[in-house]
């Protein structure tokens, strides 16, 4: 049926004929135009999908690019060590060179023990007192309330809050009697965080059991701020501590705390410090201590300042080790100071070899993923641009202008040579090859034979060698990769042209469509002003065999 002017008509009615039926055939030849337009639409658009995947894959082979056209991945390093006195890492552009390293001794923490008790929650003071313990330059108090318990004090002094680094707790040493002792231990290693008990409690003592340095000790006084020369003359002190003299002028009437303020501020810059100390007896003095050797004398010899040397076979809490027969020392055992980029970590005493070498596997996997990458990149794209002979069917990027380049340059670059190098002068040095049917493939033991005995020939192949101007192949693939990509790329501008394409052909389909509409109209009339006369002369022809037959039955009654 047919809706014309408004009206319902059924075409053919009226003549018998099927004029539906040969109109809509009429509509399939007049519409074929349109058919092929859409068709011919549809490859665009497809096409312009795949101008999508080509711009995602080189993206993705930019990246990779980039990645060998950094210095920084050409930089890490690798790091062996023999025999077990140090491990060792190297940072990114670590110094190379082979170290041996000899290690006396390992930086220790400072430790201190007091007298045992019966249990760990016996009473530490009889009275309100004070505890005071140094770290380094630093100096806390604790105070300490009346019933203090052992474990209580040792929770005290974790939990002050400048603290500057002791770490308190009740061990059981498992001793018939009075087992249980406080250890103070500091946080850290070396001389830097030696822990000193400078006041203790009435009922609590501590004994230095780690590394105790050289000590010399004043006379014991009531109080810091009695006097300790009273000659009416100065008393010319000399203090030599390692291989440093110290000269401190001890004006008449100088106190005791007085006497420490002079000596450490005499002593700056050196191993010597000064402490003024009270024991749980309540007696206050000076403690003269130095990892170093330590030595004093004055003028005049008496009152002797520092009568008593307590301790001549001192030690120090750093590291001491040797790399390359120079000697250094260090309060950690973590040692990253001397050969650049390289940490040592001093493990026990003995010797050690370590060899830091720079190390390409990053290049190297970058660049075997890179080659594999292209090549099924190749594989696809040749066959998004070839023609299905059987079928007759075009792929979806064939004769795309973006895509024939973008092959033509990828081969070019894989087959750059460079002069710079005696034995790795193109690609195909490390391995790379082109197959008969466009593939690559690499060689993966001659690449491997080329990173492992020339590094350097590598690095200048790859990344360049940009103090004589040669450009390496992944900044040169780089480089012309971008030309594809963004507003003003090769793929963009195709991709301009291909829309530009789909819009002609949309107003082609627009006209097509409505002339195809026109010209069904017009058929439509005729065939149904065609029906109409038919139908005329159906009727027409019925008249004339009724008037026949009439006439025939007028005769026949004569």
């Amino acid at each position: 049926m047919a809706e014309i002017f408004g009206k319902i008509n059924v075409l053919g009615l009226g003549s018998g004929l099927d004029l539906q039926g040969l109109l809509d055939q009429l509509r399939e030849i007049e519409e074929a135009p349109v058919k092929r337009l859409e068709d011919k639409k549809d490859v665009y658009e497809t096409r312009l999908t795949e101008f999508d995947w080509l711009n995602t894959q080189i993206l993705s082979l930019k990246s990779k690019a980039l990645d060998l056209s950094l210095e920084s991945n050409y930089l890490t390093r690798q790091v062996k060590v023999s025999g077990d006195a140090v491990s060792a890492r190297a940072e990114v552009g670590a110094l190379t060179g082979t170290y041996n390293v000899e290690v006396s001794q390992l930086a220790r923490k400072s430790l201190w023990e007091s007298q045992g008790f019966a249990s760990k929650d016996a009473s530490v003071a009889a009275n309100d007192d004070v505890l005071q313990i140094a770290v380094g330059e630093k100096e806390f108090s604790v105070l300490v309330p009346a019933g203090t318990t052992l474990e209580g004090l040792a929770n005290l002094i974790n939990e002050a809050e400048d603290n500057p680094g002791v770490e308190a707790s009740v061990v059981d040493t498992g001793s018939a009697a009075d087992p249980y002792k406080l250890i103070l231990k500091a946080k850290d290693t070396g001389e830097n965080y030696r822990l000193v008990v400078t006041q203790e409690l009435s009922s609590l003592s501590f004994e230095e059991i780690t590394g105790t340095p050289n000590i010399w000790r004043s006379a014991n006084y009531a109080n810091p701020e009695d006097v300790v020369n009273n000659t009416g003359n100065p008393i010319t002190l000399t203090i030599r501590a390692g291989e440093k003299d110290i000269t401190i002028e001890v004006p008449d009437g100088t106190t005791l705390s007085g006497l420490k303020d002079l000596i450490n501020n005499a002593a700056e810059n050196s191993s010597l410090r000064a402490y003024l100390r009270r024991d749980s007896a309540g007696n206050y003095f000076i403690d003269l201590r130095s990892p170093e050797s330590l030595s004093v004398s004055q003028s005049p010899a008496s009152p002797a300042l520092f009568p008593q040397e307590t301790e001549n076979a001192g030690e120090s809490l750093n590291a001491f080790f040797k790399i390359d027969d120079i000697s250094y020392q260090r309060g950690s055992n973590q040692v990253s100071d001397i050969v650049p980029g390289v940490v040592f970590s001093l493990k026990s005493a003995g010797n050690a070899t370590v060899k830091v070498s720079s190390s390409l596997e990053k290049v190297k996997s970058n660049f075997s993923s890179l080659v594999k990458e292209i090549n099924d990149f190749f594989g696809k794209l040749r066959e998004k641009m070839a023609v299905d002979i059987e079928e007759g069917i075009e792929g979806p990027l064939y004769r795309s202008t973006a895509a024939e380049k973008l092959i033509r340059d990828l081969r070019d670059i894989f087959s750059k040579t460079t002069s710079s190098n005696k034995h790795l002068r193109s690609l195909f040095d490390l391995g790379v090859d082109f197959n008969r049917d466009g593939s690559i493939t690499l060689n993966e033991k001659k690449l491997e034979e080329a990173f492992s005995k020339y590094p350097e020939e590598v690095k200048k192949l790859l990344l360049g060698d940009e103090e004589n101007g040669i450009k390496g192949f992944g900044e040169s693939l780089n480089d012309v990769l971008q030309n594809y990509l963004g507003p003003s790329g090769l793929i963009a501008l195709e991709q301009n042209t291909t829309k530009r394409q789909i819009e002609l052909i949309e107003k082609n389909i627009t006209l097509a469509k409505e002339r195809v509409e026109q010209n069904m109209a017009i058929l439509q009339r005729q065939f149904m002003a065609l029906d109409n006369y038919l139908q005329q002369l159906n009727d027409l022809s019925t008249y004339l065999e009724v008037q026949f037959k009439s006439i025939s039955g007028l005769t026949d009654k004569k």
